[in-house]
């Protein structure tokens, strides 16, 4: 099933090849559009390229060919650490935060791409009201932070800029049941401010539960496409995770 993309697209990335080999690319010619407010997940088997896409659409991983886009600008080769004043954040899963460093420190460090130090200050202190796990430990090195501690430091970090878009490269990998649900209810908070969000996810059924849309990509390509809701139990969806699973072990017999 492919869904209409939405008519107010914010986000949009067309045909996109990327990989770190020109000769030998991940994803092979994979789209997505993401509306403001909208929380998009990205889906798919170990090896689809899910993070690698989005780390070409941050800049990180080269793009071949294709093109993207943010608003009305076209980014497909704009260098990555400009992105981020345009209005496109992106969190890593893994080194996302300066573990060394205090919980102030690591806001302060994202305060000074602001030109402005008021503005820095303020939008400091909004991070604090808004994720108050970090106003209570705001002196404590983020190396000691709990993993839904970090995560949420990280996505702060990515806010201070208040970007339009926010891109979370698996932010459930190594939490709890519990963490990854109060990760997630922060999502859909920002979400509600107006911040499109594409989410890169193993946690399927998290990631359904808490998105808009969902895509599956398979081998570098848009396989399949659909509202989150329904595509829970969608056996196209099951087929697409299994089947890889079933040939792979079909090939070792």
């Amino acid at each position: 099933m492919s869904l209409p993309a939405p008519a107010t697209a914010l986000l949009v990335a067309e045909a996109v090849t990327a990989g770190y080999d020109p000769d030998l690319p991940i994803v092979r010619g994979a789209s997505l559009r993401v509306a403001p407010g909208e929380i998009l997940a990205v889906l798919g088997p170990n090896g689809a390229g899910k993070s690698t896409f989005i780390k070409a659409l941050a800049g990180i991983v080269p793009i071949g060919s294709g093109h993207v886009l943010l608003g009305d600008h076209d980014i497909t080769h704009v260098a990555p650490h400009l992105r981020p004043r345009m209005g496109l954040a992106f969190v890593p899963q893994t080194e996302n935060v300066f573990g060394t460093l205090s919980v102030t420190d690591n806001l302060k460090i994202a305060g000074d791409a602001l030109a402005d130090r008021t503005v820095a200050a303020s939008r400091m202190a909004e991070m604090f009201d808004a994720f108050p796990d970090l106003a209570h430990a705001r002196a404590l090195q983020a190396g000691r932070l709990s993993g839904g501690q970090r995560q949420m430091l990280a996505v702060a970090r990515a806010l201070i800029g208040r970007p339009r878009v926010l891109m979370l490269d698996e932010p459930s990998a190594g939490l709890s049941p519990k963490l990854v649900s109060e990760v997630f209810r922060r999502l859909d908070r920002i979400r509600e401010s107006g911040v499109a969000i594409v989410l890169v996810e193993q946690n399927v059924r998290a990631a359904l539960a808490l998105a808009d849309r969902a895509l599956v990509l398979v081998e570098g390509l848009n396989r399949h496409e659909g509202l989150a809701r329904s595509m829970a139990d969608d056996p196209v969806v099951a087929e697409l995770y299994l089947g890889i699973h079933r040939r792979a072990a079909e090939a070792l017999v």
